[in-house]
């Protein structure tokens, strides 16, 4: 019998949605630069990290096949990234 073959994350759907998250986290936080609102930048911060995360994990899964950071700790950042995200807009809107 042969092994079925691991589901490992897409690398091109990674870098799409890193592309998703960190063109707006950039201008949020060059919006949060020229208008001083730290909401902005906190805004913005937590969408550009976690971009920056995803390529790093597709450029890993390129290299390797296989990911750079176990599924479930991803999840947790992920997960961490966007109650900060909130967090940011919370404070933009009050």
């Amino acid at each position: 019998m042969q092994q079925p073959r691991r589901r490992v994350p897409s690398p091109n759907a990674n870098l799409v949605i890193a592309a998703l998250l960190g063109i707006p986290g950039i201008l949020n936080i060059y919006t949060g630069f020229t208008r001083p609102s730290p909401g902005d930048i906190l805004s913005g911060l937590a969408a550009l990290i976690y971009a920056l995360l995803l390529v790093r994990d597709a450029l890993h899964i390129k290299k390797t096949g296989a990911p750079a950071i176990p599924q479930h700790k991803m999840l947790l950042i992920g997960f961490g990234c966007l109650g900060v995200y909130l967090i940011g807009i919370l404070i933009k809107h009050s």
